[in-house]
């Protein structure tokens, strides 16, 4: 999105450890129209450590967005796929998860995994949370195994939950290191239209 992060004070980290306690300090306004961010950084990585000792370490992120739910329509919670603190801390804050797997075997294991992770959590920590939507990406049509994935996708979660899938482009990849969303870096590729039809599936939700 073209923030240069390594120029930037502060980021969620400096946010979640309390060393900043006013959010809206630390919302960036990028380039495009309507969309703000809060920036993560490396150090990030420490946080979970940093963490242990907190008070209600659960619930922070939860707390702190609390202060800006009124001023946007979405807020979008991107976390580490393994889960960890910062992970619960996204699941906790969030009522709804969309999930991006990868069609391969190990990805439906860390599904099914995730999944008995979700119910803990809203029966402890989050009622309103629940999954509406698996996102299949990376998806190679001219294999077989990209097909049976999605396939065992929607027999184990229902068609209605597997949303729109995302195929192999290498633009998605090449567009993250040029600083732009891909409708920016490469409008006309098979990603950039991938994700105007999900977006568009989500709208319609």
């Amino acid at each position: 999105l073209g923030v240069d992060t390594g120029k930037i004070a502060l980021t969620i980290y400096e946010l979640l450890l309390g060393m900043e306690t006013d959010i809206n300090k630390a919302i960036v306004h990028t380039k495009i129209n309507k969309l703000d961010l809060i920036p993560s950084a490396v150090r990030l990585a420490g946080a979970e450590v940093e963490m242990v000792a907190t008070p209600g370490r659960e619930t922070c992120l939860r707390e702190m967005l609390q202060d800006i739910t009124a001023q946007y329509e979405y807020l979008i919670v991107d976390c580490p796929t393994s889960f960890g603190l910062l992970a619960l801390n996204a699941l906790v804050a969030c009522d709804e998860v969309m999930v991006p797997a990868q069609t391969h075997h190990l990805s439906v294991a860390a599904i099914e995994q995730l999944s008995d992770i979700i119910v803990m959590i809203n029966q402890k920590l989050n009622p309103k949370l629940r999954v509406t939507g698996l996102i299949p990406t990376l998806c190679d049509r001219r294999m077989k195994l990209t097909k049976s994935m999605v396939e065992k996708m929607e027999s184990i979660y229902g068609r209605n939950l597997v949303r729109p899938r995302i195929r192999l482009d290498a633009k998605l990849a090449e567009a993250p290191s040029k600083g732009k969303p891909i409708q920016l870096y490469a409008p006309k590729s098979n990603g950039a239209y991938d994700y105007i039809v999900l977006a568009d599936d989500i709208r319609m939700m």
